[in-house]
């Protein structure tokens, strides 16, 4: 009797085992599409950030601030002719 109670166990256990194996392989291909999701996300953040970083250091570059404050503010670059230095003298100061 033990050996059928034995072998009746092996028989069940083996489907058992076949559908663990099976639902293991499964949640591992989830898991392998989920990190290629990441990864794809993470590409994609990178690209975004260089592309930012680029426009401001173009935004921040000089010439184009210029251009800007000639174009939007109507401002013009000082001539050195046209700049008056004032000093004032007062004690304890030596220009």
């Amino acid at each position: 009797m033990k050996r059928y109670v034995l072998f009746f166990a092996m028989v069940i256990s083996i489907p058992v085992f076949l559908g663990v194996n099976a639902w293991q392989s499964n949640k591992c291909g989830e898991l392998k599409n989920s990190i290629r999701e990441i990864e794809r996300n993470q590409e994609n953040s990178v690209d975004e950030n260089r592309t930012v970083a680029a426009e401001i250091a173009d935004l921040l570059a000089v010439d184009k601030i210029e251009d800007e404050a000639q174009k939007k503010l109507e401002m013009q670059k000082i001539r050195p002719q046209d700049v008056t230095l004032i000093i004032m003298g007062g004690k304890g100061r030596d220009f």
